[in-house]
């Protein structure tokens, strides 16, 4: 089996590692290879899984004879099923004969020699003795004994590969989502459940990057810094306690003669409370023009910014943003070109002020928005 009919079958670019694979197999591992195997063949039967190995991604066959070999696996090749069972060949025949379509759909498949587990070999369960009449039986031509423990050694490193898979937790085979760290991930970061994949404006990955800070439940002002210091590489300070006037929901409401009406216990003056604890006010820069339009509400950053202080904090809390605009950034204010001609946006109090000294800070405030959270 060459190269070429699995870039038929996939339709894969030249140049990548299934073909490294093909041509030298000694420079893989042999949980490597049996993934890009699977890759190349996405339908035949996964390792393991299935009952006629025949029908599986590839023939896997194990050491049989006591040597020593120099690598994990010896060659990947094309199965000849006529070699292999030779000392049956009429009976074998006949089967073909019968069943025509078995033959051709078999003919395809590929053969693994895999030299670091299996019944032979200087450490395998098989005594020395049979070990070296294979050896006679091979130098005889006599295949069949050999293909009948290659039967077994299907179902057992079929096994081996799933169980290095499942439980090895930093295989660098498999794809991220496959992989059996990222339900641990998902767990630590709180996004475990199906129904919370994919619903932030920030990806599902950018978090599970900085599973380390996400993991501590407390959140604190400093772990928020470090969030969007490493997502933007932004200075963020925080100031807590951005106090706010909540209202009170209707059975909470003092009516006289009614309800809530004891003075000193649960009587209330009004419609709304003061809840010193209900935000926070996060000031961002100094920063390039550039980046003082993307954390703008027009722009792309204020979502996502808006989405971890949410993600983090949780949608009670109220958000207030400053963003502070670097001295030597020129906006449209700034610029004696016809306003229709600006490349920069004319927000009154965003990217333009009012007259004044030139040197004021240039800064503006956004009021926190529920929705946006």
């Amino acid at each position: 089996m060459s190269y070429a009919a699995c870039k038929a079958e996939t339709n894969m670019p030249a140049n990548t590692l299934i073909n490294e694979l093909f041509a030298a197999p000694y420079r893989f591992e042999f949980a490597q290879a049996l993934a890009l195997l699977e890759k190349c063949y996405p339908r035949k039967t996964p390792l393991g899984t299935g009952l006629d190995p025949r029908q599986e991604t590839v023939r896997l066959s194990g050491p049989l004879y006591p040597l020593f070999y120099p690598s994990t696996l010896a060659s990947l090749s094309k199965t000849n099923h006529r070699l292999s069972f030779r000392a049956s060949h009429k009976t074998f025949k006949l089967s073909l004969s019968s069943k025509p379509a078995k033959r051709r759909s078999h003919a395809s498949q590929l053969e693994l020699q895999a030299c670091h587990f299996g019944l032979g070999g200087p450490d395998g369960p098989l005594p020395y003795a049979y070990q070296e009449w294979l050896q006679g039986r091979r130098l005889q031509k006599d295949f069949a004994p050999a293909a009948f423990l290659d039967l077994f050694h299907q179902r057992i490193l079929g096994q081996l590969y799933r169980v290095q898979s499942k439980h090895h937790i930093a295989a660098p085979f498999t794809s991220p989502d496959r992989s059996a760290v990222q339900p641990l991930l998902r767990a630590l970061a709180g996004i475990l459940p199906k129904a919370l994949h994919h619903r932030q404006d920030i990806s599902d990955q950018a978090l599970l990057a900085r599973v380390p800070i996400l993991a501590n439940r407390r959140r604190s002002v400093e772990g928020f810094q470090a969030l969007v210091a490493s997502y933007w590489g932004d200075t963020l300070t925080i100031r807590q306690f951005d106090g706010a006037w909540s209202n009170l929901p209707a059975s909470h409401l003092s009516l006289l003669g009614a309800k809530n009406n004891t003075l000193g216990q649960n009587a209330v003056a009004g419609k709304r409370i003061w809840d010193e604890h209900a935000g926070i006010t996060l000031t961002i820069g100094p920063l390039s023009l550039e980046k003082y339009l993307a954390y703008l509400p027009t722009g792309a950053l204020y979502g996502k910014l808006m989405a971890l202080a949410a993600f983090y904090f949780g949608p009670e809390m109220r958000c207030r943003l400053v963003l502070k605009l670097a001295p030597d950034a020129k906006t449209a204010s700034d610029s004696t070109a016809p306003l229709s001609k600006t490349a920069t946006p004319f927000l009154l109090g965003q990217t333009t002020w009012l007259g004044g000294s030139s040197n004021i800070a240039r800064q503006c405030q956004i009021a926190p928005k529920t929705a946006a959270l």
